[in-house]
């Protein structure tokens, strides 16, 4: 374990950067935690959440506590976490008041938090690391996931998406984040239209939905890091059918 991780928390990958996202949990500095729900999410996933016929399962990498979550599930849908700190899983569910128990897996490779009562489980594991079996996955939401972690490890944080991606089933929204700015240099890191092809073209069909600017809410959040201009770009990501 780094001496940045959280006593308790899995500790990174030595490739990746997520022991900077454990500190900044035990110390509370969360200004990416969003409060309400994203606009993204609203607009973009809930409306096909709502219109399914059947009980969809989302995924969120390095979800944190976010309330997206919350929002897929009272949708009436299943929802699957994938976090390496204590303090957001313990907090998803206490700040939701739901109740869950506490299993660990057979090889003690991470800690799963289930809902007594809700569909929801959040696996406690060092995302790069995990390779649990998971059910059919028919959306994943990835909102500041990719951008969090440092650019080097892209290609290995896409190929743990993949592996929960089903050819011409799982939706991929992946949400980028694109700005120039000398004096930022991230976290969350640039991730461009390039990087996505580089990333994702050649095995899956690439759409980009929407880009919005970010600046004034970013710039709020995070009162000590002051950007120029910041916009979202949420692209839309299936796995090719062979």
């Amino acid at each position: 374990m780094s001496e940045s991780a959280v006593p308790g928390d899995f500790s990174a990958s030595e490739n990746s950067n997520l022991d900077y996202w454990l500190k900044a949990w035990k110390e509370n500095r969360i200004g990416f935690h969003r409060s309400d729900v994203s606009y993204l999410f609203k607009t973009y996933l809930i409306p096909k959440l709502l219109t399914a016929t059947e009980q969809k399962c989302v995924v969120f990498p390095l979800c944190g506590k976010s309330v997206d979550m919350m929002a897929a599930l009272d949708a009436g849908h299943r929802v699957i976490g994938i976090e390496g700190g204590v303090a957001p899983v313990e907090a998803f569910f206490s700040e939701n008041k739901i109740a869950y128990e506490i299993e660990k897996d057979a090889n003690n490779q991470c800690e799963i938090y289930k809902g007594v009562d809700r569909p929801v489980t959040i696996y406690r594991a060092d995302f790069f690391a995990f390779n649990k079996d998971l059910p059919p996955v028919d959306y994943i939401w990835d909102r500041g996931g990719l951008v969090a972690v440092t650019p080097t490890t892209r290609e290995q944080y896409r190929d743990c998406l993949r592996r929960m991606m089903t050819p011409g089933r799982t939706e991929l929204f992946l949400v980028a984040i694109v700005y120039e700015d000398p004096t930022f240099s991230g976290p969350p890191h640039v991730l461009n239209n390039d990087h996505i092809n580089e990333l994702f073209g050649s095995d899956s069909s690439i759409e980009f939905v929407i880009k919005q600017d970010e600046t004034k809410e970013f710039n709020a959040r995070f009162i000590n890091r002051s950007i120029q201009h910041i916009e979202e770009h949420l692209y839309s990501i299936i796995r090719k059918q062979n």
